[in-house]
């Protein structure tokens, strides 16, 4: 009995062995899993904390902020949008109205480098719009908010002022009925005195 029972029990812990290697690497693949998805979620969570809202400009207010809407010369909707500083990715505005979207090409304005502008279709005021920026580097969500366009500035009509010499009717100047300011006075000549020449007295002889 003892010599066949050897070979049974070495067989039985072979599968035992087997079995638990099995379990083991089973146990590791579920680890593994287990922390990929907590990392993604934690990934996940803090890029949604990144993500700001979107709102108009106000005192104290998170920017990036929206701060005006205008129209430009050509009847595109303009839209003014205050951000944090230089270190601000370059982005692009998108406008989601109902099942619609339309996509806005924003660049920083020079003389305000803080401040960008962004232009594209006209959209109705009054009417509440999801805005969404976007990064153009690698489509990163920046900031997202809803708003309604309160009012939408006109653009100012530019006179041009010419520097040349305005072109006009000459005055006319006349020396023939030039009136001088002073009368002119007048000599009247002296009358002659005309002699009534004497008859001679008749000679008597």
């Amino acid at each position: 009995m003892s010599v066949t029972a050897s070979p049974m029990n070495r067989k039985r812990l072979f599968i035992a062995g087997i079995v638990l290697v099995t379990l083991f690497a089973l146990c590791i693949i579920g680890l593994v899993t287990l922390f990929g998805r907590l990392t993604g979620t934690t990934e996940e969570i803090g890029q949604r904390t990144l993500i700001s809202e979107l709102t108009y400009c106000s005192e104290g207010q998170a920017k990036p902020c929206v701060v005006s809407f205008g129209i430009d010369a050509d009847g595109n909707m303009l839209v003014n949008i205050l951000l944090t500083d230089l270190s601000f990715p370059s982005f692009y505005l998108k406008i989601v109205r109902g099942e619609s979207e339309a996509v806005y090409e924003c660049q920083r304005i020079a003389s305000a480098p803080n401040n960008a502008s962004c232009i594209g279709e006209k959209m109705p005021p009054g009417e509440v719009l999801h805005f969404i920026l976007v990064s153009i580097k690698d489509d990163t969500l920046l900031a997202e908010g809803n708003l309604s366009i309160i009012g939408l500035a006109f653009p100012t009509l530019e006179i041009a002022i010419s520097t040349d010499t305005p072109v006009g009717t000459p005055m006319p100047t006349t020396t023939s009925d030039f009136i001088p300011s002073t009368p002119t006075r007048r000599f009247l000549p002296t009358p002659t005195r005309t002699t009534t020449p004497s008859y001679p007295n008749p000679s008597y002889p």
